[in-house]
């Protein structure tokens, strides 16, 4: 056996017959969850390991089973992330909170006997609520979050953080009923996506429901196999975790003082604040560059893998959130691999509506409008949007120039997917001999010098001026 083969058996052993039988043997399965406890005890997955045994046990009741797992878990960290310590209020909170989201399933599930202005544009509908209700929040006195005597409008305040951490799962819930698929399932099914159990971001992970059952294991063999690729990924993001520690043992400044062991690198935030009074060698600006796109790279996939896995555990096999980005050849492939369920988001309620509707007998305008509606346009809605929490929880006031510099991102990020779409494009078709390794090299580095650069204004609350003039003098060009 040669030693690719061999890293191939252990690498895919997911996909190996023998263990999925031994997995569902009484043996195999304890020392499953005993493995799986043990890559999630540092984390607060681990709170979700007796409901995924359960829904084992009880496959036609994992709709419930995941709700009241998951959602206990997304409600006690989001509301105490929130400081609301009182359990009566936590309660009244919740109670709100479930209510908001049998509204909205209600009007989903009456979606044909709306107005046909709502049916034809639901999302823009959506989010026009949530507008209303962020600008009601402006006209209240400035300290009502301190005054006890405006306490009913404090947890009315609390339900709207969550309305907008949530509006795009809402989304999902009227597509399905726009598809009609509503009917299939009942209210509580669709809190499995309403309630993002997993992760911190407005990123639905799984999408919606239509998507997230398509994936459903089948039979107890096929769910061995899925639950094995998450116990993949588990140890995958432990593999990476400890990548991340090599890293800031051999590069980054620890946070007890300790010099780093081979040379001092520094984060994208840190580089440029040290860059306005003392511009560092280009070998350690070009370095930090570079090696804190791959750290940040792989804290997204240690994330990723993380939430995948375990849904991989429920008995979803949805595919990886963050597949080998740093492999990818090309802008556009690099943007699918990276942040695959965010793409999705920015595809579904940006790409796609636009590009159904506009420029049909154009194709080269119609999927440029469509690429900025959604890589330009969409990814800047959703960050000011997500931002929006500082205002609504503290009141702090959100200016435009503490978007400027991602509206710039944004911007170039869009330009560049347009074009790496149209040279995919055009290469089809068309043979190619096999890329020699030399060549591969050239363009994985290409996409990653152009990421890491961009980088520079993948920030909010920074200063477009101080990052652009970071950026010239990366090619000594000072003001």
């Amino acid at each position: 056996m040669t030693l690719n083969s061999y890293y191939h058996k252990i690498s895919q052993f997911h996909e190996n017959s023998r263990l999925h039988e031994f997995s569902i043997s009484t043996l195999g399965n304890t020392t499953l969850w005993v493995v799986v406890c043990a890559l999630l005890y540092s984390t607060k997955y681990l709170f979700l390991l007796p409901f995924m045994i359960l829904t084992q046990l009880f496959p036609n009741q994992r709709a419930w089973i995941m709700v009241v797992g998951g959602g206990g878990l997304f409600l006690y960290t989001k509301l105490t992330q929130l400081n609301v310590d009182e359990m009566m209020w936590l309660t009244v909170d919740a109670l709100l909170i479930v209510g908001m989201l049998y509204i909205f399933y209600h009007i989903a599930k009456t979606f044909s006997s709306l107005p046909k202005i709502v049916r034809n544009h639901p999302q823009i509908f959506l989010h026009i609520l949530l507008w209303i209700w962020i600008i009601a929040i402006l006209f209240f006195p400035v300290d009502f979050r301190e005054d006890p005597s405006w306490i009913v409008a404090s947890n009315l305040n609390v339900v709207l953080v969550f309305f907008s951490f949530l509006v795009w799962r809402i989304g999902f819930l009227l597509y399905a009923g726009k598809r009609g698929s509503l009917k299939q399932n009942g209210f509580v099914d669709h809190l499995i996506y309403c309630l993002p159990y997993m992760g911190s971001s407005q990123v639905p992970y799984g999408k919606g429901l239509d998507y997230l059952y398509s994936k459903r294991a089948n039979g107890r063999l096929d769910l061995a196999r899925i639950q094995l690729a998450g116990v993949k990924l588990l140890i995958l993001a432990s593999i990476w975790d400890s990548a991340l520690d090599l890293l800031d043992w051999g590069f980054f400044d620890a946070a007890d003082g300790a010099v780093p062991l081979l040379f001092t690198l520094h984060h994208i935030n840190e580089l440029i604040i040290l860059s306005a009074t003392h511009m560092p060698d280009p070998l350690t600006v070009w370095g930090s560059l570079i090696v804190d796109m791959v750290y940040e790279t792989t804290q997204l996939a240690i994330i990723g893998h993380l939430i995948i896995g375990c849904l991989r555990l429920f008995g979803f096999n949805l595919f990886r959130n963050t597949y080998k980005p740093l492999l990818a050849k090309t802008l556009i492939d690099f943007w699918n691999r990276y942040y695959f369920y965010f793409k999705e988001l920015l595809v579904d309620f940006f790409f796609f509506p636009v590009y159904l509707a506009y420029f049909k007998q154009h194709p080269k305008w119609r999927i440029f409008v469509a690429t900025m509606a959604s890589a330009f346009f969409g990814n800047l809605y959703y960050h000011v949007l997500q931002h929006f929490d500082r205002l609504i929880i503290s009141g702090d006031i959100l200016s435009f120039s503490r978007f400027s510099s991602y509206l710039f991102y944004t911007f170039v990020l869009g330009i560049a997917i347009f074009v790496s779409i149209l040279r995919e494009q055009n290469q089809r078709g068309k043979h190619s001999a096999p890329c020699s390794t030399l060549v591969t090299i050239r363009k994985v580095a290409g996409v990653w010098i152009f990421f890491a650069i961009l980088r520079i204004w993948d920030r909010t609350d920074s200063s477009f001026v101080e990052d652009t003039t970071f950026f010239l003098a990366l090619f000594g060009i000072h003001g």
